[in-house]
């Protein structure tokens, strides 16, 4: 604890408010809030932690601090501060997962779709923390109910129609009544009721049998055991129809699990589990998940949990409710028995996973000389000698893939030259780096040898960056065995060679999709540019509704009426002919 510390530590208030921890660079790397300021920051610099929490005191080298006038206003300042500073060791809880739902669209023609998007028009059912559960649910009520499937309506009826699963509002106008009645039996499927399904499908089944229509009678059943798969009944519910959340948690001395159950009509529907690594006290973790949660998702009529916490049910705008006996207690004390089970056994693969990737990026730490690489940026290059030229980025964060950190970069200039594409992409990433004052990282990998190392190095030295990079380097089996730094080659085995090609196999993964999307999209303009009269616009419409030249190709000229570009049908179609 240094001298600035010591001297902060004196002047806290005893009031509620946020802190914020600062690393040597002057990041906010944590936020938290506290009834008490005073007693609740010297913790941090008193007594023994676990290694998460010790990890992050080692880190901090100053913090700040807002007084509030209340509990609750600590709440609201702690989520704009998180979201604002986005500090890494906040960073698992505030972009846990948003949860996919079903919904019902509001239109005179509705579809059905699974969505993560709550703010969409329509009714909306979930949250279905298994996103294969929702899809197969929806498919399944597709099968069922004739609900419209395309984005936009055309002028022609499509292959749905023909096979009697779709009404087709795009050829003749919708019989309301019909499509009402289609509603409101979706409806009571997915708030649990499925009778009104079954039944319909069991009476089918008999009807094909007796006409000896035993193919389409086999297609009745086999739904008849989807729904039954989809919707197995639990045994527990509550006899009050009460859409709610029941959540609880445990904890150990390094880890807390937070288990969720979904019960909706009353019944038990769906259930969910994060594990965290503790940082702060597991009450707070859990009031903070619980807030971060309701950000993102639909808030049911009423939650239950299993304390009282003070000003939550003001902040979230739920009834809150906390069971004592009978049996709400005991689906608490369910969630209770779950979040431990979890912890104490799916929570072990979890954490040697996460171990495994730390004491790998320590191994390559030693090897190298270098401090803990906590952020990684990667970088590979894609072209089809030389155009369509790109380079793309992904970052892992103590060996973990941050997909919303990746970058996509075209390159400027002739891609043939593969050393001037890394010059070209390491200046425009740095450079702004420097300029916006971005996180900058602990090492930069370069999917390439020394020549792309060098390449690297040439701009980072010219930007004055201290930051260390490596190159990986194949065998004769094209199988990358050695890192290179400093002129020097390193031999790679174990967990570190593991972690390295599962980087390597996720970069070259995005700059090629980058590159196959930009190539079809420019052969598909270059194609299309010398046809008199399509102009741009007519272009970007037949690219985003074909997508691919394939598709193009196999279209037929209602598909072009459809889009209002009938006209160049003939046209189009010879200019992909004569490639």
């Amino acid at each position: 604890m240094n001298d600035i510390i010591k001297n902060k530590l004196k002047l806290l208030p005893e009031k509620p408010g946020c802190y914020m921890m600062k690393n040597n660079d002057g990041l906010i790397i944590y936020v938290g809030k506290a009834k008490i300021l005073k007693n609740r920051v010297k913790s941090y610099f008193t007594g023994s932690h676990n290694a998460k929490t010790t990890l992050l005191v080692s880190e901090i080298c100053d913090f700040e601090f807002i007084m509030t006038n209340s509990n609750l206003e600590a709440y609201l300042l702690e989520i704009n501060l998180i979201k604002k500073h986005r500090p890494k060791y906040n960073i698992d809880l505030m972009d846990d997962k948003t949860y996919p739902y079903i919904l019902l669209t509001k239109e005179d023609n509705p579809r059905l779709l699974v969505v993560r998007n709550t703010k969409i028009k329509g009714d909306l059912f979930g949250p279905y923390p298994n996103v294969t559960a929702a899809r197969k649910t929806v498919d399944l009520l597709n099968s069922l109910y004739p609900f419209r499937k395309c984005n936009k309506i055309g002028k022609k009826e499509c292959l749905y129609y023909h096979i009697n699963n779709c009404l087709a509002p795009c050829i003749k106008e919708v019989n309301k009544d019909e499509y009402s009645e289609y509603i409101k039996k979706t409806k009571s499927f997915l708030n649990g009721d499925t009778s009104f399904a079954l039944n319909e499908l069991k009476t089918k089944m008999d009807n094909y049998s007796k006409e000896l229509q035993f193919e389409k009678a086999t297609e009745c059943r086999d739904l008849i055991n989807s729904i039954n798969e989809t919707t197995e009944r639990q045994k527990i519910s509550i006899n009050d129809n009460v859409d709610r959340d029941v959540f609880n948690y445990y904890n150990d001395d390094k880890n807390i699990c937070i288990y969720t159950l979904f019960m909706r009509q009353g019944r038990i529907v769906q259930n969910d589990c994060i594990v965290l690594e503790l940082i702060d006290e597991p009450l707070e973790m859990f009031v903070n998940y619980l807030i971060e949660f309701y950000d993102k998702s639909l808030k049911p009529k009423e939650i239950m949990l299993p304390v009282e916490i003070e000003d939550l049910a003001s902040l979230l705008d739920i009834k809150i409710f906390v069971p004592k006996i009978g049996e709400k207690k005991q689906i608490i004390d369910m969630a209770y028995d779950n979040a431990k089970n979890t912890l104490l056994t799916k929570d072990e693969l979890y954490k040697s996973k996460l171990e495994r990737s730390i004491n790998a990026l320590n191994e390559l730490a030693i090897l190298l000389n270098i401090h803990y690489p906590r952020r990684i940026e990667m970088f590979d290059n894609s072209n089809t000698f030389g155009s369509y030229a790109v380079s793309a980025m992904v970052v892992y964060i103590d060996g973990k893939k941050e997909p919303s950190e990746y970058r996509k970069y075209k390159v400027e200039f002739d891609g043939i030259d593969d050393y001037q594409t890394t010059r070209e992409i390491i200046y425009r990433r740095y450079y702004r780096v420097l300029m916006e004052d971005l996180e900058r990282p602990n090492l930069i990998i370069m999917d390439g040898g020394k020549g792309h190392m060098d390449a690297v190095l040439s701009v980072t030295n010219d930007l004055n960056l201290d930051i260390p990079v490596i190159g990986l380097k194949k065998n004769r089996h094209h199988k990358t065995d050695r890192i290179i730094y400093n002129d020097k080659e390193y031999p790679i085995s174990g967990a570190l060679y593991q972690l390295l090609s599962n980087m390597q196999e996720e970069v070259h993964r995005f700059a090629i999709t980058f590159h196959r999307n930009l190539r079809a999209k420019g052969m598909f303009e270059s194609k299309l540019d010398n046809i008199k009269g399509l102009g741009e616009k007519s272009i970007r419409k037949l690219i985003d509704e074909f997508k691919t030249i394939e598709n193009i190709e196999n279209a037929s000229i209602e598909d072009f009426e459809r889009i209002g570009l009938k006209r160049f049908y003939n046209d189009v179609m010879n200019a992909l002919k004569n490639k």
